[in-house]
């Protein structure tokens, strides 16, 4: 059995047999940010999963960017995990992408053998991948705007 409860500013506590989840949702800048805390094995990936799409589909009044799941504080992740995030990376309506912060071990070492570093943009701050997504973001805007400009 599963308890997930709802805190403050958007924090969820996912407990599970003993494994422990927390995830907290902050907007920076247009930037969604998934803080996770804890570990990601079969029995909390559910969870994360959820996040993401509800982060991925949040319909706000002002666009956002997409999402940085920060993966600086757990301290466990499995394969369950490693495929809500490779799923997590496919391509969404509206532009939005999904990037990863792992600078631990215990995140990046099973990211890099999986090759899912190949797959997935994985950054080793917050900072750095909410810019990435801001760039990506805007060169995309600036695209289509460019190509609105231009004269039949």
């Amino acid at each position: 059995m599963t308890d997930f409860d709802s805190g403050p500013s958007a924090a969820r506590t996912s407990r599970s047999a003993g494994t422990r989840l927390t995830i907290e949702q902050v907007v920076l800048d247009r930037v969604t940010v998934l803080r996770a805390s804890g570990e990601i094995d079969v029995l909390t990936a559910p969870h994360l999963d959820e996040a993401i799409d509800r982060a991925l589909s949040t319909d706000g009044d002002e666009p956002r960017c997409g999402v940085v799941v920060d993966l600086s504080a757990v301290t466990f992740l499995a394969s369950a995990g490693l495929a809500v995030l490779a799923a997590g990376a496919q391509p969404r309506t509206g532009g939005q992408r999904l990037v990863i912060v792992a600078n631990r071990s215990a995140t990046i070492r099973p990211l890099q053998v999986t090759g899912l570093t190949d797959l997935l943009s994985v950054y080793s701050t917050v900072p750095e991948a909410a810019e990435a997504l801001r760039h990506t973001h805007g060169g995309a805007v600036d695209d289509l705007t460019a190509q609105a400009d231009t004269p039949s």
